[in-house]
């Protein structure tokens, strides 16, 4: 599908929701893994913001079935994977540099208000990376600066239970119905700590509730504490290797303030 990039954004955006499609195929095929969505009452027609729990790269493919023009907000590094990286770019995915500061922000904040002028809808994933089940991550507060900037927006959360079904570093993938859930818009005209804790909770909470029905009905590997403490310090490891190489030593930054 390389010759389409050329061909604008929606060329692109073509390209990506045929290939969730074939890959959700040749999931159901292979494992038996297919989707269920609940709560599409909640999702309005036209732009909005789909804040979402993130436990694999499944609800990276299923939104992309699910809702008609997905604008994600993802990490810039993603933006360097040749060819994948052209593309995420081309289909007008909002790229944000997590190391630019307040900065960063900003570039969020402009991405999101095109995509939105398009009638687009924002998929965001707070905790910033996939964690597993039962993980309990704070959410960056980049969602609530989304939801004042656009408080005609409806924000909509998301639960989710992929990570019972096709962990993310896991080989097994299994079998059953994977749940996506629209949850009722939040309120508007909230404040900051009023709206992190309210959409944290909502989120968390129907998602530890889908976890156990998924557990219950298709006989899922039973997740334990010390599972989700194994996968966190890995995650922890792998953020500080990235921060180690991307870093500044502060020596060689004194180095080159000291006149010679």
């Amino acid at each position: 599908m390389v010759p389409l990039m050329p061909f604008g954004r929606k060329a692109n955006q073509l390209v990506g929701h045929m290939w969730c499609h074939l890959t959700q195929g040749a999931l159901a095929i292979s494992v038996g893994m297919y989707k269920r969505i609940r709560g599409l009452e909640n999702l309005p027609k036209g732009p909005c913001i789909l804040v979402a729990k993130h436990q694999s790269a499944w609800e990276t493919l299923t939104f992309h079935t699910v809702v008609p023009d997905p604008a994600y907000i993802l990490k810039k590094e993603l933006t360097r994977i040749p060819l994948m990286g052209q593309f995420l770019l081309f289909s007008g995915q909002i790229a944000v540099d997590r190391s630019a500061g307040s900065s960063a922000l900003k570039d969020m904040i402009k991405g999101a208000e095109r995509a939105l002028e398009d009638g687009r809808q924002i998929v965001i994933f707070p905790e910033g990376t996939r964690t597993p089940p039962g993980s309990d991550r704070p959410y960056h507060p980049g969602i609530y600066a989304l939801y004042k900037a656009f408080p005609n927006t409806p924000v909509i959360p998301v639960a989710i239970n992929s990570g019972m079904f096709w962990g993310r570093h896991s080989f097994m993938k299994y079998g059953g119905e994977v749940t996506m859930e629209f949850l009722p818009a939040i309120e508007p005209d909230l404040d900051r700590k009023t709206f992190m804790k309210t959409i944290k909770s909502r989120i968390d909470d129907r998602t530890r509730e889908l976890e156990r029905e998924a557990q219950a009905e298709f006989n899922l590997p039973t997740l334990t504490s010390r599972d989700v403490e194994i996968e966190e310090a890995r995650e922890k490891a792998e953020a500080e290797q990235q921060e180690a190489k991307t870093a500044i030593p502060m020596k060689s930054v004194d180095q080159e303030k000291t006149p010679s």
